[in-house]
């Protein structure tokens, strides 16, 4: 097939409804919502092309009108669908308001070439910019396997901005020199050589992101408890590990609270198992709000849930259990219907401790006299200095 003018015209809308036509199937037809992002942006990609090539015979201002604006459209869902994969992006609300400036820019002066060749192009070129900034941002959130895909999809899109912006100089400066995509000439072929492949790089893309977002997720899972939404057994283990390794090495005080919901088994026969992980979730819910950031909550079976104090002695175990009766008193009667309360012990991190499991071990003694105390208090381990509770 030789690659002139209008077989690369014509070839370019067909590879954006494949893509766009193939994208769900590989990915299933419930995909993420950054995925659906990219699916409508490669949809408003090809109907921009569709409409430069048949909106001229039939309206052509308005043609020409719609054709920018749906590509300009395609950039600003792909921005939108990195904010989904890789957190807040810069440039999201100006991208939005550039998008709005073009239908009546064209439409009123769609009959002058200073603002049909050189205001047009250059409104592209903007967005293509920010969906370049939004590519190159990096964020905590970003997962390890980003830049790679990143890499792939900006490659292609900063030649056609290049390009663009070139369109845009000299449909302000030189109309005379303006390359326009209708003519035969090199620049018009590589312009859509270059956008032909960066449709197919940035499918690629969508799909790796929409990959590591799928293994992000089941690793999530994986360390998740999927009732409470707080770390599981498996991570709270490994989370437990690596705070005791950092605060030996800082010689900074580590404390653990294990905690137990008191008579759950009544609540469970009383009021059935939905509300008893109503209640169960509630309780993880509050627990959440009540710790401090760089500490680790976690169920670790049945009613029993754990919290790992980083920096903490008894003053910080007390503190937080304060916050999380004073939480629970106020919200269950209300939302559940019926009063929870829990009985707990605390430990702190001592030299022999080789493990978190030591820890908890020396906790959940605390806990049995909590519980044969009378229930409902926070007792400390066996044998603790009163200078350390």
């Amino acid at each position: 097939m030789a690659l002139d003018l209008p077989t690369l015209t014509l070839l370019l809308p067909l590879q954006l409804l494949a893509l766009a036509a193939v994208l769900p199937v590989l990915t299933g037809w419930r995909g993420s919502p950054a995925l659906r992002w990219a699916q409508a942006s490669l949809w408003a990609h090809f109907g921009g092309w569709i409409f430069l090539l048949l909106g001229e015979r039939v309206a052509p201002v308005f043609g020409l009108t719609l054709s920018y604006f749906l590509v300009g459209l395609s950039l600003v869902l792909c921005l939108r669908a990195l904010q989904g994969w890789l957190g807040g992006r810069p440039g999201m609300r100006w991208a939005w308001a550039l998008l709005a400036l073009e239908p009546p820019l064209l439409l009123l002066g769609a009959e002058q070439p200073l603002i049909r060749q050189g205001a047009a192009n250059a409104w592209l070129a903007l967005l293509q910019a920010l969906l370049l900034l939004g590519l190159a941002w990096r964020t905590p959130r970003a997962p390890e396997t980003s830049p790679r895909w990143r890499a792939v999809m900006a490659a292609p899109l900063a030649l056609l901005f290049l390009m663009t912006l070139w369109r845009a100089g000299t449909g302000l400066l030189e109309p005379a020199l303006y390359p326009s995509l209708r003519s035969d000439s090199l620049f018009a072929r590589a312009y859509l050589l270059v956008a032909l492949l960066g449709a197919s790089l940035g499918a690629m893309a969508y799909l790796a992101a929409w990959r590591g977002e799928a293994e992000g997720r089941l690793r999530h899972q994986a360390k998740t408890d999927s009732l409470t939404q707080l770390a599981n057994r498996r991570a709270f283990d490994q989370r437990g590990n690596e705070m005791i390794s950092v605060a030996r090495r800082h010689r900074e005080p580590l404390a653990v609270m294990l905690l137990d919901v008191d008579h759950f088994s009544q609540v469970n026969n009383l009021h059935g198992h939905a509300r008893g992980d109503e209640a169960l979730g509630l309780l993880a819910r509050l627990l959440r709000a009540a710790v401090r950031p760089g500490d680790c909550a976690a169920r670790l079976a049945g009613e029993e849930f754990a919290v790992l104090l980083n920096r903490s002695e008894g003053e910080g175990v007390t503190a937080l259990d304060r916050r999380l009766r004073s939480s629970l008193a106020e919200h269950a009667e209300k939302e559940l219907g019926f009063p929870i309360d829990y009985s707990a012990g605390w430990a702190l991190l001592r030299p022999g401790d080789r493990h978190v499991e030591d820890m908890l071990r020396r906790a959940d003694a605390g806990l049995y006299t909590a519980k044969h105390g009378g229930r409902g208090r926070l007792c400390a381990e066996p044998g603790l200095l009163p200078e350390d509770a």
